[in-house]
């Protein structure tokens, strides 16, 4: 198969051939440490506080706000990538679809639906671009990106399109960046028979390697697009210009809601340290699920790190910092091997590369409970759904934009 002549957009080319090079690498297992077997690989729960004074780049969001808030409109350009492909196939909503005149599902975002006072009722998608149009008020300049699927380019165009209107020099539009269906593996060979993205790891991959929007000091956030709260305010941006800080992976900490995500660790190597995650399937593989999902909950433990896949690039601070491509993620969907990426994966790989110079990538910012629904409400089932319509964001069921 000639990938080139499939495969149109030479940075998804070059991201592909680089997951397809890892297809018969053999990976160590990640192990987690316990009291019987201390493998190295320490999330923050269980990590030494030595070793996380000395090796994890972490700031308290709280401290940050204290220390870096300010009314003043930050001087950047504010570059909002908003993930839009997840079909979401834990929300069945093809009846509730037929009350907005639609029958075909996109994504999570541009299927469920709120009450505005101003626009009356739209989807969550529509409501990201009202409100980053909004986001003028504290920034000098606003660029809003879509991360979309094919499917779902046609539904966010067709939203631009109403609010066209909110265009103007301070907010603009920057041309959706679609992730193409690829080949998957059957038999031990490319095979079309099958098409699936690759993960959302090329977004974390493009955002370095892809074209940039103009303007001076410009800081890229990559979120959620179903998550109103997936975007920074100007504390966190004003820390991370003023501190030349090049990337940021926001966290939360874990609570009994969270215990099937990622968790920040570090693993220790001989005489080098480097930061990872640990997700649920390695725990599984390696027979420590229970373990994994306690660890944060239990008495004598610390913090655990939760990752919100929320995450800023400060490019002022990026230089020349070599970028890395994710691990490779085998997906088994019956005959066929998914090949995925994912995009914690490009961020803790490129930080490793720094690492070997001296330099930290990526630095960790933590979000307490009390404060994570600013920048973490995610929506992985109707229970979230219908906590998102309850909660304060929403005054009697009625969105107001931040």
């Amino acid at each position: 198969m000639n990938l080139k002549e499939f495969i149109t957009n030479p940075i998804e080319l070059e991201y592909f051939q680089g997951l397809l090079s890892q297809l018969n690498e053999k990976k160590e297992q990640l192990r987690i440490a316990t009291p019987e077997n201390d493998t190295g690989v320490y999330p923050t729960a269980i990590a030494p506080r030595e070793l996380m004074r000395r090796e994890l780049p972490f700031y308290s969001y709280e401290d940050i706000k204290q220390r870096y808030s300010t009314k003043e409109i930050v001087d950047c350009t504010l570059w909002l990538r908003k993930m839009h492909g997840g079909l979401g196939s834990s929300l069945d909503r093809s009846e509730y679809l037929k009350k907005y005149g639609r029958t075909t599902p996109g994504s999570k975002s541009t299927d469920l639906y709120i009450e505005t006072k101003e626009f009356g009722d739209i989807s969550l998608a529509e409501a990201q671009i009202i409100q980053a149009s909004k986001k003028t008020s504290s920034f000098k300049k606003v660029v809003l990106q879509d991360l979309v699927n094919n499917d779902v380019k046609p539904i966010l165009d067709k939203m631009w399109e109403k609010h066209s209107q909110l265009l103007n020099e301070n907010f603009s539009r920057l041309e959706s960046v679609v992730q193409q269906k690829l080949p998957t593996i059957k038999d031990g060979k490319l095979s079309t028979e099958r098409l699936a993205p690759a993960g959302h790891g090329i977004f974390g991959y493009e955002v370095f390697k892809g074209p940039r929007p103009s303007g001076d000091n410009i800081v890229a956030c990559i979120g959620n697009g179903e998550d109103l709260s997936s975007t920074p305010d100007r504390a966190i941006v004003n820390w991370m210009l003023t501190e030349n800080i090049p990337v940021v992976m926001v966290t939360t900490t874990k609570t009994d809601r969270d215990m099937k995500g990622g968790q920040i660790a570090l693993k220790v190597e001989g005489d080098k340290t480097y930061l990872t995650i640990v997700e649920k399937a390695q725990a599984e593989q390696a027979g420590q699920l229970d373990y994994f999902e306690k660890l944060g909950l239990r008495e004598e433990d610390d913090d655990a790190f939760f990752n919100t896949n929320l995450v800023l690039v400060n490019f002022n601070a990026i230089d020349n910092s070599e970028i890395a491509l994710p691990d490779l993620i085998k997906n088994q969907k019956g005959d066929f091997v998914q090949l995925e990426g994912a995009m914690g994966s490009v961020l803790l790989n490129s930080d490793r590369l720094a690492r070997e110079t001296g330099k930290k990538f990526v630095h960790i910012l933590n979000v307490n409970k009390e404060n994570r629904k600013k920048f973490f409400s995610p929506i992985k089932n109707i229970r979230d759904f219908r906590d998102l319509i309850k909660s304060s964001m929403l005054n009697n069921g009625t969105f107001h934009f931040k």
